[in-house]
């Protein structure tokens, strides 16, 4: 069959095409050709010396709409693959194309920043030895060609300095590198006040330096700290304005120079004291008061503290743990029993399956609140009964004259940020002529209360 057409010809796109993935000896390469007419087209194919290859199939072409559209396959062994590339050749009488066919080598993977740490001279070294080491350390930086140089007042120092060799450490699919290097003078070089030492990290993903100066003190290493935070009370939760939150820091050598709180990301400081007072310390305190909204929500602070003898800081976040929904709890005031021989008797205020676990209970004489300098009353802290729920009880212990009474009321309140704010507490009341004692087998796993 012979086409006849006085249309004019169009030139192939021509795309070359690789094997992606597979094992085995041999690998398909393919050539395509799209959207030429008439539908005459040669391929044809050689290696990188320009050799011709004649092991390749060439497809007839495909209509699509008015246009053609030619394949050619191409196999070749593995080990010739990958040595290097193809050339698919493509004739046709608009034209003539040719297209190398690759292996498609993965991208280089993206540098890695380091982290860079300084650690400076003990005390020992300098009291027994008389000499001053110092160690600067380059960890988990991508890729691995890099420069570490120590300077003293930003001269380069070429005596005492000693590297070595990268740490490799795999992380599934990259791999990421590590490097020491460790500078010793005498010690009176490191004492003097007027002396800085640098070390400077030159790396594809920039330069980073770290400068270290003798102060007098001990090095970073020598001085611990311990974070400790002293959270709100109930009372503080449920009846003050402001929740309060202390973080108390302790160190083994004197030398602050400043505690704070700021927000979890650092924009903004909510509280700091940088008085001299806390130089002359080794124990300091800040005190954080935040609105019942944040403290519901769970927000995060970041305490935060500068010693004379630490590089930078020394941090640690506080954060309520408060993953679950909120669970109202279910309160049952029960009346003490009737057979008694004693002078005393005991109201049990019981309150189960709360979340979260910060709840508060007041106890109420005739509206009036309960104090301890007239009243004998406890609360067990909260314990956990089943899934996440809490629970507790509190106990009021009256004397017999005061329980017989007429018309005297006993209230148990209950405060919990699962109330809504228009009821705002849970309230149950009793008396000794309206209230029956209530039989509950109270199952809890609980110290006693003593009165």
């Amino acid at each position: 069959m012979v086409t006849v057409s006085t249309a004019s010809p169009t030139a192939p796109t021509v795309f070359p095409l690789a094997q992606c993935g597979g094992s085995g000896d041999m690998v398909t390469l393919g050539c395509i050709a799209t959207g030429f007419t008439p539908p005459a087209i040669t391929f044809n194919w050689k290696d990188k010396t320009g050799t011709a290859l004649t092991d390749f199939i060439e497809y007839p072409p495909v209509q699509s709409n008015s246009k053609y559209i030619g394949v050619s396959q191409l196999q070749v062994k593995s080990k010739d693959w990958e040595k290097g590339s193809f050339q698919c050749s493509v004739k046709h009488s608009s034209t003539s194309k040719e297209v190398t066919v690759d292996i498609v080598k993965p991208a280089p993977p993206l540098p890695v920043y380091p982290s860079l740490y300084v650690m400076t001279p003990s005390n020992e070294e300098i009291k027994d030895n008389q000499t001053a080491s110092f160690a600067c350390l380059a960890k988990d930086f991508s890729p691995k060609d890099h420069t570490i140089t120590w300077l003293k007042n930003d001269n380069p120092i070429n005596e005492g300095v000693t590297s070595f060799c990268q740490d490799v450490n795999k992380y599934k699919d990259k791999t990421l590198y590590s490097a020491t290097s460790f500078l010793k003078v005498n010690d009176t070089e490191w004492t003097d006040v007027n002396a800085k030492y640098t070390c400077q990290f030159k790396h594809s993903t920039g330069m980073q330096t770290k400068t270290v100066q003798y102060s007098g003190g001990v090095s970073t290493c020598d001085v611990r700290f311990t974070f400790k935070f002293i959270e709100p009370t109930p009372e503080n939760i449920f009846l003050e304005d402001q929740i309060p939150i202390e973080c108390v820091v302790t160190a083994d050598q004197l030398g602050f120079n400043k505690i704070m709180w700021i927000t979890e990301d650092g924009t903004k400081t909510i509280y700091e004291d940088t008085g001299d007072h806390l130089k002359k310390s080794k124990y300091i305190s800040a005190l954080l008061k935040i609105t019942a909204e944040e403290w519901k929500s769970g927000a995060s602070f970041k305490c935060v503290v500068e010693h004379n003898e630490v590089l930078g800081t020394e941090e640690k976040i506080y954060k309520r743990e408060n993953g679950e929904e909120n669970k109202r709890p279910s309160v049952f005031l029960l009346a003490p029993s009737d057979e008694t021989s004693s002078n005393t008797v005991t109201l049990t205020c019981y309150v189960k399956d709360f979340y979260p676990k910060d709840l508060l209970v007041v106890w109420l004489v005739d509206d009036e609140k309960v104090t301890k300098d007239k009243y004998k009353y406890n609360t067990t802290s909260a314990i956990e009964t089943g899934r996440t729920y809490y629970s507790l009880y509190s106990q009021l212990t009256i004397s017999m004259d005061d329980w017989n009474q007429d018309g005297v009321v006993y209230s148990c309140v209950v405060y919990h940020e699962s109330i809504p704010k228009s009821t705002k507490m849970l309230v149950r009341t009793l008396d000794k002529n309206s209230n029956k004692p209530n039989l509950v087998n109270l199952s809890l796993n609980v110290p006693g209360c003593k009165a």
